[in-house]
């Protein structure tokens, strides 16, 4: 087991995961911008990691991540191009997280155990599963303190849910429990409180001893083949397929289905 210390996070590798805590629990766990820099860190750390087979995101205490630490927003009074250049920088260092988290090859789960608000409902739209306490919210909260959308919800919350359902979320500012969350599409399973950490660590190990390599494809022609013609799509398609043919993986798993005619063959990861 490998444990790397930083002050707004702990980033926990054992039995192939990933596992990033966010651990600002007094602030909702709504990252400053080291802590920001901390999960890309993170976050790059589990890719560069070939002991890594999947990455976790949760939070600590009773929210997932409330996004961003509004103490840090320097006084009106110091002028609007102080504020305006800590709103740059910060968006820079989270946009940086959020492709990392849709670009890094390997399965992100986002694991969310209470309230997921801002940039953090941005990590669960971008992650490739999101599975959610009873405990869990899913709110913009953007405009409740006059800012504009962010944190790729333009590329990701009406790709998810549709676009009414969309528009809906942002300009009304509605708070989802996690049984709405479920239905709107946005998590993929919800557990009981007491029955939740132990799911998702049983889910994330499983994700982890599936095939990487070709969870990574997946993920990657599921983000762009949505912008791809029919024609760009299946010959990106026939590139992994290919790819795919010349891993070790599929000789072993090939050989074992011709072998049992098919009976170990089995879904890799569950979703109880």
């Amino acid at each position: 087991m490998t444990a790397n210390t930083y002050e707004c996070l702990r980033l926990e590798i054992a039995d192939g995961v990933g596992r990033i805590v966010f651990d600002m629990p007094e602030a909702a766990n709504a990252l400053t911008g080291q802590g920001v820099r901390e999960l890309l860190d993170a976050l790059n750390a589990c890719e560069a990691d070939e002991g890594v087979g999947a990455v976790v995101l949760t939070g600590a205490g009773r929210a997932f991540c409330a996004g961003f630490n509004l103490r840090e927003i320097p006084p009106l009074e110091d002028g609007i191009a102080s504020v305006s250049a800590h709103f740059r920088e910060l968006a820079m260092w989270w946009h940086l997280v959020l492709h990392k988290i849709v670009h890094i090859p390997k399965p992100v789960m986002a694991a969310v155990n209470g309230a997921a608000a801002g940039s953090g409902l941005g990590m669960a739209l971008c992650a490739d599963l999101v599975v959610c306490s009873e405990n869990a919210r899913f709110l913009c909260a953007w405009h409740t303190i006059g800012l504009a959308n962010d944190a790729t919800t333009s590329y990701s919350l009406a790709k998810i849910v549709g676009f009414r359902r969309a528009q809906e979320m942002m300009i009304t500012n509605r708070t989802l429990d996690a049984r709405e969350a479920l239905e709107w599409g946005i998590a993929n399973r919800v557990y009981p409180e007491d029955a939740f950490a132990a799911t998702a660590d049983a889910i994330a190990r499983d994700l982890a001893a599936a095939p990487t390599h070709l969870q990574a494809m997946a993920k990657e022609s599921f983000h762009q083949g949505w912008r791809r013609s029919i024609e760009e799509a299946t010959e990106y398609e026939i590139r992994n397929v290919m790819a795919s043919v010349e891993h070790p993986y599929f000789h072993d798993a090939l050989r074992r289905f011709v072998e049992d005619g098919g009976k170990s063959s089995k879904v890799q990861v569950r979703l109880p």
